[in-house]
């Protein structure tokens, strides 16, 4: 049986690095050693990549929320509902997504009705994202009509900026308190 070969090694020394194995170790050890460090400055940066993806208007963006808060300690909730882009989307706990700004209006005439809950406080604030787009996560307390306590949890709401205003696209929640086991 024949062998036919594509390329011949013309130089004997050169043929004898590739068969001995001294090429690939000679050239491939720096360069994966390099590749290596490389990832690991990466990987030891990357907080601090993160925290500078930071929207210049972070304050801006934390606003919106606060903004809520008060329309809500107000009982405006058709002012909520301005804070929402037109196809804005409510991720409620337990239930199925609510989509558009007159839904979410309707969902918040049942669930934040005056009677119901007195206002909300956010802290805890984390802003990630950049000139058009941000994320905020933060710590909600909602409050009833006497200004205690009634639900304590955790928000993540989407943002896009929509003519030089930041409004909230997605909005997603849930309560910290511990589920309770169905009663057989």
């Amino acid at each position: 049986m024949a062998v036919v070969r594509s390329f011949e090694i013309q130089d004997r020394s050169l043929q004898r690095l590739f068969i001995t194995g001294t090429f690939v170790m000679t050239f491939t050890k720096p360069f994966a050693s390099f590749l290596g460090a490389s990832m690991a400055l990466v990987l030891q940066c990357a907080p601090a990549m993160a925290a500078s993806t930071q929207p210049s208007d972070a304050a801006a963006v934390k606003a919106v929320t606060e903004q809520f808060a008060a329309d809500l300690a107000k009982g405006d909730l058709q002012a909520i509902s301005r804070l929402y882009t037109d196809d804005a989307r409510l991720l409620p706990p337990n239930a199925d997504p609510i989509s558009g700004r007159a839904a979410i209006l309707a969902y918040f005439e049942k669930t934040l009705r005056p009677d119901l809950v007195g206002g909300a406080t956010f802290d805890h604030y984390e802003i990630y994202g950049g000139e058009n787009a941000a994320t905020s996560l933060s710590q909600i307390r909602m409050l009833d009509t006497k200004g205690q306590v009634i639900e304590r949890g955790k928000q993540t709401i989407v943002l896009l900026k929509q003519d030089g205003k930041w409004k909230i696209h997605r909005d997603m929640w849930s309560d910290n308190s511990p589920t309770h086991a169905a009663e057989p």
